[in-house]
C-alpha cells in the first residue's frame, strides 16, 4: 500500500510541476491532408472580398513597377469570378515583368504568370 501511495504522490507532483500539456497542438498530426484542404477552402470562401473599382492599365502598371522595385507584397483582384460570383484574389511578390505578362511569386514559393489585362486592381502592401 505504501508503494501505491508513493507512486500516486510522484505522479501528482509530475503533472502539477513538470508536465506541460501542449493543448490542441498534439492533435494537429491527426488531420488528414484532405481535411486540411477542405478547411482551407471553407475559410477562403468565408473571406470573400468585395470587388474594388477597376483600375486603369496605367495605374496597375505604376503600382506593379513600384512593388517590383521595392520588393513589397501585392494584393491582386483579377477579372475572374468563381462559381459563387466572388472575385478571384491573389497575393504575392512581383518577380518579373515582360511586355504585358507579370510573374508573381506566391507565398507558397511557386510562381504564377498573369496577363496585365487579367488584373482588376492592385494594392501594394506597406512594410
Amino acid at each position: 500500500m505504501l508503494k501505491k501511495e508513493l507512486d500516486d504522490r510522484l505522479a501528482t507532483q509530475f503533472f502539477q510541476r513538470d508536465y506541460q500539456d501542449r493543448g490542441m497542438l498534439k492533435w494537429g498530426g491527426f488531420y488528414l491532408s484532405d481535411h486540411t484542404s477542405a478547411l482551407r477552402k471553407m475559410h477562403a470562401a468565408e473571406q470573400q472580398e468585395a470587388p474594388q473599382p477597376r483600375q486603369s492599365v496605367a495605374v496597375i502598371s505604376e503600382r506593379l513597377a513600384l512593388a517590383w522595385r521595392t520588393h513589397h507584397h501585392v494584393h491582386f483582384q483579377l477579372n475572374v469570378v468563381d462559381a459563387n460570383q466572388a472575385v478571384t484574389v491573389l497575393d504575392g511578390v512581383v518577380a518579373g515583368v515582360a511586355d504585358d505578362q507579370i510573374m508573381v511569386q506566391l507565398p507558397a514559393g511557386n510562381y504564377r504568370q498573369l496577363a496585365l489585362t487579367a488584373i482588376r486592381c492592385v494594392t501594394v502592401a506597406a512594410h
